[in-house]
């Protein structure tokens, strides 16, 4: 009888450490047909130029005349928000006149598969523009100041009161895109849909 109780306890001892990850079986192929969850993404790392002034965590693009437009990430799923602005570093303040500081555009290649940094064709295409009411007022930049956007990707085209405002064929598709700030200044963020 005591065999028996002690071949039970053996058992038991034996299911839970092994259903505990501590005991692995040696020399067998286990193979479980599961459903596994996807592998999270490492952490996007972006490289910041010194005496960049901007939110820390961000992805600044080239500067003009110490301006930078940035974005949280460099690439994105369709779906997400995507954190973008401007940040002035300078010592002078920017003005920027509303309507449509900002413009979001889509690059659009010809079919021989060029990129934007080697084309022979293609363009950017504006599928969106900034939400904020078209006033003509002016926005100043002072130095060290910065100007952020939220833009849901998920909902965009059918909110209310948007930062991001559809114009064109707005549709989202995996691409490269990027915020444009004209204002006489000319400065970009190129970010990627996956």
């Amino acid at each position: 009888m005591k065999l028996h109780i002690y071949s039970y306890v053996a058992m038991i001892i034996f299911v839970v450490l092994a259903s505990a990850g501590c005991l692995e079986p040696t020399g067998i192929n286990m193979t479980i047909n599961a459903t596994q969850e996807p592998t999270p993404e490492p952490c996007e790392t972006c490289t910041v130029p010194e005496g960049f002034c901007g939110p820390p965590g961000v992805c600044p693009g080239e500067p003009v005349n110490d301006v930078y437009a940035f974005t949280d990430r460099n690439t994105y799923r369709i779906g997400e928000v995507v954190e973008f602005g401007i940040v002035n570093c300078g010592e002078e303040r920017q003005a920027f006149v509303t309507p449509d500081p900002w413009w979001i555009q889509r690059w659009v290649a010809n079919t021989s598969g060029c990129t934007p940094e080697n084309c022979t064709g293609g363009m950017w295409e504006t599928i969106g523009r900034s939400g904020i009411s078209h006033t003509g007022d002016i926005v100043y930049l002072y130095p060290g100041d910065n100007w952020t956007v939220q833009w849901d990707t998920a909902s965009w085209d059918a909110a209310q009161g948007k930062n991001v405002e559809p114009v064109g064929n707005s549709t989202l598709t995996p691409g490269t895109y990027r915020i444009w700030i004209w204002n006489g200044i000319n400065i970009s963020k190129e970010f990627e849909f996956v």
